[in-house]
Parts: structure tokens; sequence; C-alpha cells
């Protein structure tokens, strides 16, 4: 039996279509439906062209025997953090919260993340779902590191 040639190594654009196929692959085993977030800029016109995006810290993939085999990302992300009022102070700004979100994308972000304390979710729960900010915990477990 042929040995085993494991490598990680930095993640380029030529990389990407075998990324999106094993994502998919996973998606359709796990019941997901999660996107590769941008990575490259493929924008051939613009002087940043095969370049990671600002958001994107680190992409590698893990190969076995030339072949891509994993893809890994690490993105900055974007928390929105309130601070003060009520249910009623929300459900006012809320109504300028897409012109935040798209402000966000525009300088680079694919997604926001609020993390609401369990019991303010029934205050401000469908007001942020009225926003297309969906819960994500009764799904996911959040792990976290302190760098």
């Amino acid at each position: 039996m042929k040995d085993k040639l494991r490598i990680v190594r930095l993640m380029e654009p030529r990389d990407l279509p075998a990324v999106w196929k094993l994502c998919a692959a996973q998606n359709r085993r796990d019941k997901t439906n999660y996107p590769v977030p941008p990575i490259f800029n493929l924008d051939e016109s613009s002087p940043n062209f095969g370049k990671h995006f600002p958001n994107v810290i680190l992409a590698l993939v893990t190969e076995v025997n030339g072949r891509v085999r994993q893809g890994h990302v690490w993105i900055r992300t974007c928390e929105e953090m309130s601070f003060g009022g009520g249910k009623e102070d929300m459900d006012f700004s809320s109504a300028h919260i897409p012109m935040a979100l798209d402000y966000v994308k525009r300088q680079g972000y694919a997604d926001t993340h609020i993390l609401v304390p369990h019991n303010r979710v029934p205050d401000l729960g469908d007001m942020l779902e009225r926003n297309q900010l969906y819960r994500l915990d009764n799904r996911l477990a959040h792990f976290f590191k302190m760098l």
C-alpha cells in the first residue's frame, strides 16, 4: 500500500473548486447549508485579483498525495454589540439595521453576529428575526478560545 503524504499548505485561488465540492459534500452529509466564505478577490479587473479579502486572516488546505481534502479559513468576524435601551429603543434602531449591514458588507465582511443573553431573547428575538438575523444556538455548539 502506498504511503500517504499529508501536508497543510497555504490555500491558493486554484484550490477553490475542490474546497467548494468538499463543502457541498459536507453540507449533504450534515444536512446543513453553509457556504464557503469569500476568500480571494476573483475580480480579474481588480489590482487585488487573487489576494485574500481583508477579513481573511489565513486560508489553508490539507492535501493527501497532492489532492485537496480539506479547506481551513480563519476570518475576522463582525459582532454587533448594543448598550442600554430596551425593546422600544431596539425596535426603533432596527429600522437602521439593513443600512448598517450593507455598510459592514461593503467593508468585506460576509456575516455578522449578535450574542443576545437568553433572558433578553423574548424581548429581542422577533425583532432580530424580522431583520433576517437567524438564531443558531439551537443548531450549533459555539466553541471559544481566547488567543
